[in-house]
């Protein structure tokens, strides 16, 4: 059973004909959408407490605007309405018997267009009823602490940049969950090659830390805000541009480009090729700027009070030492300085 009991929750987020479609033909993709995208959102436990929920509390829940739960579910519901149904269009299409497998008569076949844009929209939807599900969970933590004890808490709160909405606060992805998601293995290796680098692993273990417990201070809020996202969400996409792209369908890797006209999908073009580069680098470029704007500010306040782990590692450099000097060669009069 799913957490979506009726055909009428389910049409209430997704419209189909309620007189035409039956719940028990979209049950086993709800459950694959619930268990491959909500579980991992919610937690074991408060899934568990969720689908253990009797249909009457799950109706009374959803009639009372000011309940909690009920504000959680429908967008449970929401997400799970999308993704199910993207999961079940494929099978929907055809009919399978000892005889084989036909497409469905009746009525005038689609476009794939029509298709194309009707899975684009549930995906859209779904994933993005997802990133609005953990926002609802972190308005009201202390009402679901099935969840906040959870380690789906915790993978929500330690990157440095927890959504979709505050990446594009830094970089514009349009508020896209699923774009977001797409980039987080890109995200954890920014933040391990090139952040920890810089900061030392002490600190940005420091800066998680906070975050999973919700006790980041004032001053480890202002790096976090005016350097390191916006330095983080520009190098993930300078890095994302060429490997988000790639796929592998297990036997080769796939380039996907996406094109309004649906032409050539997969088929990339020298114009392309340079466009990506520059939209690369120049992004590259960006969080640069930010990292060596922090640098020279971490180092001028920190002391053994104030950014006390980034003081006491070796990423710290002390700005009033005197910086080294060589000569160039026994006869030159020029010097190199380095800081």
């Amino acid at each position: 059973m799913s957490l979506i009991r009726t055909i009428e929750q389910f049409c209430a987020h997704v419209r189909v004909s309620d007189s035409g479609t039956k719940l028990e033909n979209l049950e086993p993709d709800l459950r694959v959408a619930e268990r491959q995208h909500l579980r991992p959102v919610l937690g074991g436990a408060l899934y568990n407490d969720l689908s253990a929920l009797s249909d009457a509390d799950i109706d009374a829940a959803l009639a009372d605007p000011a309940d909690v739960q009920g504000g959680l579910l429908r967008l449970v519901h929401e997400a799970l309405a999308n993704l199910g149904l993207l999961e079940y269009l494929p099978l929907n299409q055809l009919q399978i018997n000892d005889g084989g497998v036909y497409v469905v008569s009746g009525g005038s076949r689609p476009f794939q267009w029509q298709i194309d844009q009707l899975t684009a929209s549930l995906r859209r939807k779904g994933y993005n009823a997802l990133e609005a599900v953990l926002t609802y969970l972190e308005a009201h933590a202390a009402d679901f602490s099935a969840w906040t004890t959870s380690a789906a808490a915790v993978q929500a709160r330690e990157l440095l940049i927890p959504s979709a909405t505050e990446f594009t606060k830094h970089y514009d992805i349009g508020g896209s969950r699923l774009t977001y998601q797409a980039l987080l293995p890109v995200m954890r290796k920014v933040e391990r090659f090139d952040l920890e680098a810089m900061l030392s692993a002490d600190y940005l273990a420091e800066l998680k830390t906070q975050l999973i417990a919700g006790t980041l201070p004032p001053d480890n809020q202002l790096v976090l805000e005016n350097y390191l996202r916006p330095a983080l969400a520009h190098l993930v996409v300078a890095k994302a541009v060429f490997e988000v792209g790639l796929s592998f369908n297990g036997a080769a890797v796939e380039l996907n480009v996406y094109r309004p006209d649906n032409a050539n999908a997969k088929e990339a073009d020298a114009s392309l090729d340079e466009l990506l580069k520059l939209k690369s680098r120049q992004a590259h470029d960006d969080g640069v700027v930010y990292l060596t704007k922090l640098r020279p500010y971490l180092n001028g306040r920190a002391s053994a009070t104030r950014y006390a782990t980034y003081f006491n590692s070796s990423a710290y450099v002390d700005p009033k030492a005197p910086r080294p000097t060589v000569r160039n060669s026994v006869d030159s009069p020029t010097y190199g300085f380095f800081g």
